[in-house]
């Protein structure tokens, strides 16, 4: 199986059907083929004319299954052997393939019995991708986040988020999920809700669509209780705690493709816009900082994104053309926005 595949092979196995020698094969594959790019396009190539539904969200999942199953029989066949050396390799042919150039790379974390295998995805700025966890969690990661999660989950599901994410929990009996953040532990049973708790950022929020989320503090002392169409903002700069009532649909509304700014201050939503555009912007007026505007848009281009804010606010800019670092690698595009006199 050096540079082909047989795919329905490796669809089955995402599944879950495959024998010992297939397993191998597969393993082997992945081991021996290591960043060809001529190779990789051929795969991504050939996996869309053999699934007419092929789409970035299923390959990504199919992707994670394969890995998930491959960690599987290691640890099966191979047990105390460090994963580390070989998972980079599959890493390394995996990234390019993965839904919008997300990376997903295997690493060990020390436990009080053994080392455990944990996935991390990162999120490229611009970028917001569909996720499926082993126990059948699902979910979306918005732009510029990463999300580490065990390869096999014990009766205390444990994930570890920075950035934003909207979680649709899948419940299980017995068995809690605990999404940690920065500041706090959010715990659940079966539940859907939205967390955003970027490193760059003063201010974690939690929303809640359904269920019911106990939310703990790390270093802070508190212990909250949310219910569905409550959001809990926790300012770590200010340690303060807001909890009030929200619509939890606007803040999910990035997982169907919309950027919604919903009267929020022209410095909070530049933010939005660095992320979902993958771009730097530089307000040059503190004035316009704190100046309020609601909108919605799906699928606009910055361009038109920042004419439609520069018709309702007093606001010109000016998107400056990529430049390129010491190392020839393109930088971001910058924006410059100034108040209009």
């Amino acid at each position: 199986m050096e540079n082909k595949i047989n795919y329905k092979t490796l669809l089955d196995f995402s599944k879950g059907k495959y024998s010992y020698n297939e397993y191998l094969d597969i393993k082997h594959w992945f081991t021996n083929v290591r960043n060809d790019i001529e190779v990789e396009e051929q795969l991504f190539n050939q996996w869309q004319g053999f699934s007419d539904s092929a789409n970035t969200k299923s390959l990504h999942s199919i992707f994670e299954k394969i890995q998930y199953n491959i960690l599987l029989e290691e640890k099966k066949n191979e047990k105390g052997k460090s994963i580390w050396q070989y998972y980079r390799q599959v890493a390394a042919i995996l990234i390019p393939l993965i839904a919008i150039s997300a990376s997903l790379y295997f690493f060990t974390k020390p436990s009080q019995t053994t080392a455990q295998a944990w996935l991390e995805i990162n999120v490229p700025e611009g970028a917001r991708i569909e996720f499926l966890l082993p126990d059948s969690t699902s979910g979306w990661l918005n732009s510029g986040a990463k999300l580490k999660y065990p390869v096999e989950f014990t009766s205390h599901r444990k994930v570890e988020l920075m950035g934003e994410a909207f979680f649709n929990v899948k419940h299980r009996e017995h068995s809690d999920f605990t999404v940690g953040v920065k500041d706090m532990n959010i715990k659940v049973l079966g539940t859907k809700f939205n967390v955003s708790a970027y490193a760059n950022e003063a201010v974690t929020e939690i929303v809640l669509k359904e269920g019911k989320v106990e939310v703990k503090g790390k270093t802070a002392t508190f212990n909250q209780v949310l219910h569905p169409g409550e959001k809990i903002s926790y300012n770590h700069e200010k340690n303060s705690l807001d909890k009030l009532a929200v619509d939890p649909n606007i803040y999910s509304a990035w997982t169907s493709g919309y950027l919604v700014i919903d009267n929020e201050p022209l410095e909070q939503a530049a933010k939005k816009l660095e992320r979902w555009y993958g771009v730097e912007i530089s307000i040059q007026d503190e004035s316009l900082k704190k100046f309020r505007f609601k909108a919605t848009f799906k699928e606009e281009s910055l361009d038109e994104v920042l004419r439609f804010i520069a018709m309702t606010t007093p606001i010109t800019y000016k998107i400056e053309t990529r430049g390129q670092d010491s190392n020839g690698i393109l930088k971001k595009k910058q924006v410059i926005i100034k108040l209009k006199r």
